[in-house]
């Protein structure tokens, strides 16, 4: 009897150590893992603005006096161009007029204005003529030319001239804000905004954005394109001219899975996780959907609650 009790004393004590060492002992899990599971995949931007309120009746005006103002800078132009263009062929006729009195001169000796010998004084007259024509000409050709530049200057004040008068007679307060090249690919009309002002912190306004300039603008080596937003339910606590920083949502999309980018890893054009379980470092291919700055949207070949790992380090790689 204590025969088989020693014996089972010493198989319990293999047991415990065992145990010990392969669950007290085994070194943690240091793999930095992601579990992929359901949820909103949203992804925004903050951009700090200033809010701009409805323009006053003077200012609409003065807005459209500038306005018309350009456009009858831009009629103007466009009259020096025909004025300058009549002249430019007037000149151009005088230079043909001059080369044939130089020609004639060239071919014949006798001057058919005296019925003499053309005089050294006479020959010197009509080459200086042809000279001085074709100055003239040169220089009515420059100003044609000019008057075609004045014509795209004038263009490009008549359209500024117009977007500022439009913006003037917005019915809706807006918020103008900048937003970088980076991330004004995926701002576009309607998206949500959320609106925080420096002098209402405690207040979170809802918007949409309603404008997104098409060309952007390079302020210090650095490409910016101007949005606005519109504001709903202002409160009249909110002056022109107050910032605020609006947080738009670049993308949301409800029930989905998606991961961080760095967990997935491309091979041949084809996109691979490498779950946390897979121990011999195999590639598990998914179909990738939506994609963000920080995530990206897993459509097929990742079941919701597998654990992947973020920086994968495959053996397959």
């Amino acid at each position: 009897m204590k025969i088989r009790k020693a014996y089972i004393i010493g198989i319990l004590i293999i047991i415990v150590a065992l145990g010990l060492k392969f669950f007290v002992l085994q070194k943690p899990d240091t793999r930095l893992l992601y579990t992929a599971q359901k949820e909103t995949f949203l992804e925004t931007i903050q951009v700090s603005g200033i809010y701009h309120k409805t323009a006053t009746d003077t200012e609409k005006a003065t807005t459209y006096a500038t306005y018309q103002s350009a456009l009858s800078a831009l009629v103007t132009a466009r009259q020096n161009k025909d004025a300058a263009d009549a002249t430019m062929w007037l000149k151009r006729q005088t230079v043909i007029d001059a080369e044939n009195g130089v020609n004639y001169k060239n071919d014949n000796t006798t001057n058919p204005a005296t019925k003499e010998d053309y005089t050294t004084l006479e020959k010197l007259s009509i080459d200086s003529k042809l000279v001085q024509a074709e100055k003239d000409f040169r220089s009515t050709e420059t100003k044609y030319k000019e008057a075609n530049i004045s014509i795209v200057a004038a263009q490009a004040q008549v359209s500024l001239a117009k977007i500022a008068h439009e913006d003037a007679l917005e019915n809706e307060p807006l918020l103008t804000v900048f937003v970088n090249e980076v991330y004004a690919p995926k701002v576009s009309l309607g998206q949500k905004v959320n609106i925080t002002f420096d002098a209402l912190k405690d207040v979170v306004f809802s918007g949409k954005i309603v404008y997104i300039d098409s060309v952007g603008t390079v302020t210090s080596g650095v490409t910016t394109f101007e949005a606005k937003i519109e504001i709903i339910d202002l409160l009249t606590e909110i002056k022109p001219n107050m910032t605020a920083i609006a947080t738009i949502e670049l993308i949301r999309k409800e029930n989905t899975i998606a991961v961080p980018i760095s967990a997935i890893v491309y091979q041949d054009g084809k996109a691979y996780v490498q779950k946390a379980s897979s121990d011999d470092g195999a590639l598990t291919p998914v179909e990738l959907g939506e994609k963000g700055f920080a995530k990206v949207e897993i459509v097929s070949g990742l079941d919701s609650k597998t654990a992947v790992l973020v920086r994968p380090n495959s053996k397959s790689l």
